[in-house]
């Protein structure tokens, strides 16, 4: 197991071992109740450490080793397993989450690594994986601590008992290795095993932008992942229940999950704008997530609007040139574009649009090109990516990744242009 070893052993808060042939017995798990454990425990008079830390994004710090040093990351009125107090720096590992322990849930990427921590624990130290040797910071120091908040350490330990050891291996196929390449940009991997990737490719719901997202509502923690066309979530320990986004009707859980979303492509989340109250209004209509935040754009017929770019499709107003604008229009550029006769406005607006879009990708928006020539006949959508080169198996590819699908062709062959949801595993 790998480990980031960039802080191991810098702070001072920490005793020396006498010896190294020291094993530990159990472990108490803790959550950092902030951001910026990393430097904050290199001070001194903070008095505090651990032996190792999971950040938000999975990475798992190994800070202090234990088979060298004593981390303090408990002490007066501790206990459990028969030590107490300061016995339970020498005699348990510390495990920090990162996390403002005020009930906010950690993300999936940290629970995928506390999973991989404990079982290295049991693997190395063999520590079993009960309730009897993992304890909650608040469970041994009850009138001092509160943390973990934003994790069960008795769940934790239910999911690994009953995770079972992956039974289908990805195959080594292009199609599978190609999706893997996908998925790995939006943050995974590709597991053809997994409900979640079997119900994405079943409902064609297009390429994975962001994978390992947790929220809670009304009390209910869910995990999701945002894909070209919705997002979809399961409620915890309810691995085989799949909703779409776009089907819910509960407006708290829809705009939580919303929030959510927004927060992870890195878009303003605006609930009180009018592009927000337009997507977000039942029946809802198959534009698919933001891209940007709005944004004025001028077309080079002079006109401005106030656009906000989606996977499929562009919500903008008309900026008044004189007078007062009148916010509460929201017009849909596919609505503009499908009529009979398209305006030269409107086919302005959607220059502007399609410039702005591989802008973003840092590409060019050419129409004569294959890939985008094929995007543009097959509704796609939005770029994701530009031309990426790629090998398998000996052979050079190079492919594109559109919210819809990603193309690719062999190097060289771009007649040869191929949809990866028409490639099997």
């Amino acid at each position: 197991m790998q480990f980031n070893t960039s802080y191991l052993n810098k702070t001072p808060n920490k005793t020396p071992r006498s010896t190294r042939s020291f094993t530990p017995e159990f472990v108490v798990m803790h959550e950092t109740a902030g951001y910026g454990s990393l430097q904050w425990n290199l001070r001194r008079e903070v008095a505090a450490s651990y032996n190792y830390l999971i950040t938000r994004d999975g990475t798992i710090y190994h800070y202090v080793d234990e088979r060298s040093y004593i981390a303090w990351h408990a002490g007066i009125g501790s206990a459990a397993r028969g030590y107490t107090n300061n016995q339970l720096n020498v005699y348990a590992i510390g495990c920090e989450l990162e996390g403002p322990n005020d009930g906010t849930p950690i993300t999936t990427a940290q629970t995928k690594s506390m999973i991989e921590l404990l079982r290295y624990f049991r693997d190395t130290y063999g520590i079993p994986l009960t309730r009897d040797y993992y304890f909650a910071h608040k469970t041994v120091a009850p009138t001092r601590k509160t943390d973990p908040m934003g994790y069960s350490v008795e769940y934790t330990l239910k999911i690994i008992a009953e995770t079972v050891p992956p039974a289908t291996v990805r195959p080594n196929s292009l199609g599978a290795a190609l999706r893997n390449e996908i998925y790995k940009r939006a943050g995974g991997e590709y597991r053809p095993d997994w409900v979640f990737h079997q119900f994405a490719r079943k409902h064609g719901l297009g390429s994975p932008i962001k994978v390992g997202m947790d929220f809670s509502t009304n009390g209910v923690r869910y995990t999701g992942e945002v894909y070209g066309r919705d997002v979809i979530i399961t409620p915890y320990g309810e691995w085989n229940v799949v909703i779409r986004a776009n089907e819910l009707t509960d407006a708290a859980v829809y705009n939580d999950l919303m929030r959510h979303t927004y927060g992870a492509l890195g878009v303003d989340w605006r609930p009180d704008q009018a592009f927000y109250r337009f997507i977000s209004q039942t029946p809802r209509k198959p534009i698919g997530l933001p891209l940007d935040d709005s944004s004025r754009l001028q077309a080079s017929d002079g006109a401005a609007y106030a656009t906000q770019l989606y996977t499929f499709d562009t919500l903008y107003t008309p900026i008044a040139s004189g007078g007062t604008t009148d916010w509460s229009v929201v017009r849909q550029l596919s609505t503009a574009l499908a009529m009979a006769n398209i305006s030269a406005a409107d086919a302005a607006l959607r220059d502007v649009i399609n410039q702005t879009m591989y802008m973003r990708i840092a590409d060019r928006f050419d129409i004569k090109l294959p890939f985008i020539k094929w995007a543009i006949e097959r509704k796609l959508g939005a770029p994701l990516s530009g031309r990426v080169d790629w090998r398998f198996d000996g052979q050079d590819y190079v492919y594109a990744v559109y919210a819809g699908d990603t193309l690719y062709a062999p190097k060289g062959k771009l007649a040869e242009l191929k949809l990866l949801s028409a490639t099997p595993d």
